[in-house]
């Protein structure tokens, strides 16, 4: 299926995606009831194939980000505070991802991560923690890309 014809698809089942912004395969959404609405999508985005949404929160994505192939964004939690079972009940949390940024290859967001504008997720990296705007995140590593220049 054409990039155009995917993001129209997404549209058509109620995903807010904005304008000129293409997905190169359809992704898999996930969760709970309506999960095409906790989708929100700016602007001139581009989203490569395999994408995967798990959909218990909300996931907004800003204006002009680049996403890899096969990049995870996770929002169901679950309660580890038991020790008889650490994968308890379950709860979710919102993504949010913030213009610009551009989250590499098989990168994974995990729940109620905010990606910062202009930051850079490297390939295969689980994020599990807020990253700051303009910041590059490879591997154990982060920098500011205003001194990376």
């Amino acid at each position: 299926m054409g990039a155009r014809a995917t993001t129209l698809a997404l549209r058509a089942a109620g995903a807010k995606i904005g304008r000129a912004s293409v997905f190169w395969g359809m992704p898999t959404l996930v969760g709970p009831g309506d999960v095409w609405a906790r989708l929100s999508v700016g602007t001139y985005c581009g989203f490569n194939a395999r994408c995967y949404f798990e959909l218990d929160a909300t996931v907004a994505i800003g204006d002009h980000v680049a996403v890899g192939q096969d990049v995870m964004f996770l929002t169901r939690t679950r309660d580890t505070t038991d020790p008889a079972q650490r994968g308890g009940s379950v709860g979710s949390a919102p993504i949010e991802i913030g213009n610009g940024a551009w989250l590499g290859a098989r990168c994974t967001i995990m729940p109620g991560v905010k990606v910062g504008a202009g930051s850079v997720i490297g390939a295969s990296v689980v994020v599990s923690k807020d990253v700051p705007p303009n910041i590059l995140l490879m591997g154990t590593r982060s920098v500011s890309l205003a001194k990376w220049r």
